[in-house]
């Protein structure tokens, strides 16, 4: 968890989540503990068979492979990460960042992966013109 944030609990990240909606911060807490329902997570609590990624079936489904390395998913993150440029391809700044909230959240909701758990996210930022 240092690599996405040694001082957490903190208040940036209070404020972060200030504003946005319960689910959208709960996946976002469950991400950056490494405790979202991917298959690494699963298989460390013997609710998967393996840690195998179910898309790519090339490496384990961590955090990381999944926002960053599945090949499945690399035109979804052309598409949504984009905007975030060099800096959107580490977990502190897609995890910390108001600015990576949407294309994040979008990022999710196009992959389909977590929606049978959550369902499809709206917005996370309606209101805030400033975040792409």
């Amino acid at each position: 968890m240092a690599e996405v944030d040694s001082s957490m609990p903190s208040k940036e990240f209070d404020a972060l989540l200030e504003g946005i909606p319960r689910r959208h911060a709960n996946l976002l807490v469950q991400f950056r503990t490494n405790h979202v329902p991917l298959q690494s997570y699963l298989h460390r609590f013997g609710r998967a068979p393996d840690a195998t990624c179910p898309t790519c079936l090339q490496e384990p489904e961590t955090v990381a492979h999944y926002l960053f390395a599945c090949p499945t998913y690399s035109l979804h993150r052309a598409i949504h990460f984009r905007t975030l440029c060099f800096s959107g391809r580490t977990l502190r700044t897609l995890l910390n960042s108001r600015d990576a909230l949407r294309p994040l959240f979008a990022y999710i909701n196009t992959t389909g992966r977590l929606r049978t758990v959550f369902g499809t996210l709206p917005d996370p930022c309606p209101d805030d013109d400033d975040t792409v």
